[in-house]
């Protein structure tokens, strides 16, 4: 068996040391500190021990693990201002984590695969600490919300999704406490310059981990200042100074963006992805699990607190939720044209309902006199929350059927290909035609001609004009005209071919937009005739592959 029985039994060991730890801090320590730092080291220490030795990502690099694992190869390379699959294009995805943990996978000399799992660890690490002490520096004096408000936001509706998109997670929960602070100091009227440049530099942090999530934030600041009385001039002129700032910052990514928009023209073909389940309504409350209690706790805690400011910001964002998904049905019902409308729900919805909750139960914890009943209280909520933790026994089943998953070594093909390509000595300044294995990408800082996926393809890159001309390519008459429109190419140069190897021709794999089903699998197929050695030289090849380079 490829999984480890001792990752497992560590992974229930924590459990139970969670809880026995747990419960000491409550009956001898008392301290919110000594209990958030338990979370930190229990959730990153399980990270360590699940990544352990692991071969592949959490699923076995398939979906989003291509570009989020190209990424991070490129920046741990050491190229830092190019798109995962188009070098001669600027990121398109919001970079900042992929700078930063690439930057620091290049320093250790580490892998992609394993920067991923460092990326994992740290994330879980960091974020409660960073919530306890901005709560601490803004003067928090209730002690149960400077433990349930750093705790409840690893209630969740999916580790699986955390663990593949850590920099998502983070952005979410610690955007929603900055929206919170900002609404806060701007209704106290508390805002100077100093704290301006905070929240505009802060805020602008976050905007490079992960943007989508300011386009719901700009929505529920139109739906917040229906709930507060603060002077709306005085409230757009904050929000314009802040926002000015957050501009100011974000243009190491926006501003080569835009130049490349404005020089290529853009097709957003990211946002058009969906699948029918994205139309479902968002109600995590009527489900059975940890995360569903917890959601109802804050459902209720917004309608009890519904006079405090904090309670307003949360409630406004999850309206916005609500407001996303209802705006993209419109432009469904008139224009076919979806823009994520389930995206909010996962990490942002979730985040500002625990966080609600947190709030709820602080000041429940507070009102309750009786020390038996809030111990007992105290102890039944330790254990629901170590159950749904990435150590409790309830996820069991699951990490079981990753660990194997992610010691599974490459397929045969793929491990050849990959020797392969490591002889390659010039193989980071070639652009290449592939046959669509994205699998190398996580290996190598490759250079694509066209992305085999259109929904990872940058907008810029204009991929439709990129995909006809492949498909053109498959019936040219002979192997000059194959060869001279490789050469002529539009858009970009074409340096070499990575062909996966067919019954009397050469298949190119595409995934292409299938609205409203996803995408589906097209496979353009390049006779064998159109390769003649007049026009390539083979660089390599084995059973499944054969690598060309086009001569000058």
């Amino acid at each position: 068996m490829l999984t480890a029985t001792w990752q497992l039994a560590s992974l229930q060991l924590l459990f139970y040391l969670f809880l026995i730890i747990g419960l000491a801090v409550y009956l001898f320590f008392r301290k919110p500190i000594v209990f958030v730092g338990l979370i930190s080291g229990f959730f990153s220490l399980a990270a360590c021990f699940i990544f352990t030795k692991a071969l592949l990502p959490w699923w076995g690099l398939n979906g989003d693990e291509l570009f989020v694992f190209a990424f991070l190869e490129k920046a741990a390379a050491g190229k830092f201002f190019g798109d995962f699959f188009y070098s001669s294009l600027p990121p398109f995805y919001p970079p900042l984590y992929f700078w930063s943990l690439g930057g620091l996978a290049h320093l250790l000399h580490l892998s992609a695969i394993q920067a991923g799992f460092l990326g994992v660890i740290l994330v879980l690490f960091s974020t409660p600490l960073l919530i306890y002490f901005w709560l601490v520096i803004r003067g928090e004096k209730n002690f149960w919300a400077l433990i349930f408000l750093p705790s409840l936001i690893y209630v969740v509706s999916s580790w699986s999704a955390i663990i593949v998109k850590p920099y998502e997670f983070v952005s979410a929960v610690l955007l929603v406490f900055w929206t919170i602070f900002l609404i806060k100091d701007i209704d106290d009227r508390r805002l100077n310059k100093k704290s301006i440049f905070f929240y505009g530099l802060t805020g602008g942090i976050l905007f490079l981990t992960f943007y989508f999530w300011f386009l719901v934030i700009l929505l529920a600041l139109a739906i917040c200042k229906l709930m507060i009385k603060t002077d709306l001039k005085y409230y757009l002129k904050n929000w314009f100074f802040v926002g000015i700032i957050v501009f100011i910052v974000s243009l190491p990514f926006t501003l080569p963006l835009a130049i490349s928009y404005l020089n290529f023209g853009a097709e957003n073909w990211q946002s058009a992805w969906f699948i029918e389940e994205y139309l479902d309504l968002y109600l995590p409350f009527f489900s059975w699990s940890v995360f569903g209690l917890v959601s109802l706790i804050g459902l209720i805690s917004l309608g009890w607190l519904k006079d405090k400011i904090e309670s307003k910001v949360l409630g406004s964002i999850l309206l916005a939720c609500y407001g996303w998904q209802g705006i993209s049905l419109l432009t469904i019902y008139f224009w076919d044209a979806p823009f994520l409308p389930a995206k909010p729900f996962l990490f942002l919805g979730g985040a500002t309902l625990s966080i609600a909750a947190s709030f709820g139960l602080a000041e429940l914890f507070e009102k309750i006199k009786n020390n038996k009943l809030k111990f007992g209280l105290f102890v039944v909520g330790l254990v629901l929350f170590s159950s749904q933790s990435i150590f409790g026994p309830l996820f069991s089943p699951e990490v079981a059927y990753h660990l194997t998953l992610m010691k599974q070594p490459l397929r045969e093909e793929y491990l050849n290909l990959k020797n392969n390509l490591a002889l390659v000595a010039d193989l980071r300044s070639l652009t290449i035609l592939s046959s669509g294995v994205p699998q190398m990408s996580t290996f190598f800082p490759l250079d694509y001609y066209v992305s085999h996926n259109i929904h990872f393809s940058h907008p810029a890159a204009n991929f439709s004009t990129r995909y006809y001309f492949v498909r053109n390519l498959s019936q040219a008459s002979d192997a000059k005209s194959f060869y001279q429109d490789l050469k002529n190419a539009p858009l970009a140069r074409v340096d070499a071919l990575l062909l996966l190897k067919g019954p009397g021709y050469y298949p190119i794999n595409f995934y292409v937009d299938n609205y409203p089903l996803g995408g589906k699998a097209v496979e353009i197929r390049i006779p064998e005739r159109l390769i003649d050695t007049q026009y390539f030289v083979k660089v390599f090849e084995d059973k499944q592959f054969v690598f060309l380079r086009l001569k000058d």
